[in-house]
């Protein structure tokens, strides 16, 4: 074991970084959880303004290259398994509900920068989102990676991982 932890993944494991990015979007939501009970104790203060925004950029920015690392890059080399198809499937509807929905998360944590945030209204909204992505990580993390890992080769992810650095570059 390191003093300092385990190493991220690279791009050269692109399973390993779906799996630590599902790592990163598990923590964005229990910090949406968290922060409608934080405004009403302490109200929209600096904390607050700044949690909405680690938030508001994850799931703006980092998700939707997620998505399409999975639907672009991974689901096509499975969609042939017979047992993936319909998983991917329902892999592919919960990126559109969780799309959908991400669009009225956004406006609720957009308000807190006007200081007339609503934490009922805010959890509303979020705690439903939270619970539909770790609804569909725990799908992808205890169906899809694991039989991914055995079905892709290593030129197979080599691909995911060049295509996965490509669209963030």
């Amino acid at each position: 074991m390191s003093l300092l932890g385990e190493p991220a993944p690279d791009f050269g494991d692109p399973l390993g970084m779906l799996t630590a990015c599902h790592q990163r979007m598990l923590a964005q939501c229990e910090l949406l959880d968290r922060l409608p009970d934080w405004i009403a104790r302490h109200g929209i203060d600096h904390e607050a303004l700044v949690a909405a925004e680690r938030v508001r950029r994850y799931f703006a920015d980092a998700a939707p290259l997620h998505h399409c690392n999975e639907e672009q890059d991974l689901f096509p080399l499975l969609a042939d398994d017979a047992g993936l198809a319909r998983l991917i499937d329902t892999l592919r509807r919960d990126h559109a509900a969780l799309d959908a929905n991400w669009a009225q998360l956004a406006a609720a944590l957009a308000e807190l920068k006007t200081g007339r945030a609503d934490p009922d209204g805010l959890r509303a909204v979020g705690m439903p989102f939270s619970a539909s992505c770790r609804a569909h990580v725990a799908r992808e993390d205890s169906a899809l990676l694991p039989r991914a890992a055995t079905l892709l080769d290593a030129a197979q992810l080599a691909r995911i991982g060049a295509a996965m650095a490509a669209r963030r570059a």
